[in-house]
């Protein structure tokens, strides 16, 4: 999922809401599929050992530009720009 990540401590800590703390070891552009076929690219997103599961910030998406909206366990984006999903 990461292209050309090189692994190095950042000195970026997270903290999860089990008290668990974990330090990011990269930062790297991210590209998946959407379930339309179309490419959905991340930027500085960053890569944290040992997490089990992949995780997204709402508030981020937010800051980048998308509105987010839950709904039957899906989560759906949409550009404030452009309107497109």
């Amino acid at each position: 999922m990461f292209f050309d990540l090189e692994d190095k401590d950042l000195g970026v800590h997270i903290d999860m809401g089990d008290d668990g703390k974990y330090s990011a070891t990269g930062i790297n552009t991210i590209s998946f599929e959407t379930e339309s076929g179309k490419p959905f690219v991340l930027k500085e997103v960053m890569h944290v050992t040992g997490l089990k599961k992949n995780l997204i910030s709402v508030v981020m998406l937010e800051d980048k530009g998308y509105d987010v909206v839950f709904s039957e366990g899906k989560a759906f984006l949409c550009s404030k720009t452009t309107g497109e999903t």
